[in-house]
């Protein structure tokens, strides 16, 4: 792929998976991305397909774009070349800051969703959301899980 990045198992480096803040990037319906940093997520299978579950609080504008906006998203990990972009899209609120502008992110348009990955990502994932429910009296987030469609890694993590 032109990105340096090869296609694999959504399990494959999983890992780097658990070891290292993501990237949750959403789009509105007229197709304006949104990106935000997440470290509540899991991996694993839901009725035997393969998902990854992020928990948004409903204050959050990706809440907002993964309720009402396109319902897929695509999870990232950032390599140490744009490791700083957790920190910047933590910090300000894709309402009013392009984040993707501010952090010097560089999106790649996603395979089988219509919402982007990010370049220079060890890991990236693709995902349709197919379930979702309220995470309890724990903390009040939403969870979401989203299908793995598609799930990438860059050609030197291999």
């Amino acid at each position: 792929m032109a990105e340096n990045r090869i296609k694999i198992d959504p399990y494959e480096h999983i890992d780097k998976f658990f070891t290292r803040a993501s990237l949750l990037a959403t789009m509105s319906k007229d197709g304006k991305p949104n990106v935000m940093s997440i470290l509540w997520r899991s991996i694993g299978e839901l009725w035997m397909y393969p998902v990854i579950t992020v928990a948004v609080s409903p204050s959050r504008y990706s809440y907002e774009l993964l309720t009402k906006g396109i319902r897929e998203f695509t999870l990232n990990v950032p390599s140490d070349k744009i490791s700083s972009a957790i920190d910047i899209c933590g910090t300000y609120s894709g309402r009013n800051t392009d984040k993707f502008k501010q952090a010097n992110l560089t999106i790649i348009p996603g395979k089988r969703v219509k919402v982007p990955t990010i370049k220079d990502c060890v890991l990236s994932y693709e995902c349709k959301i197919i379930h979702e429910t309220d995470s309890g009296n724990i903390e009040p987030h939403h969870l979401f899980f989203g299908e793995i469609l598609a799930a990438y890694t860059l050609k030197e993590e291999i």
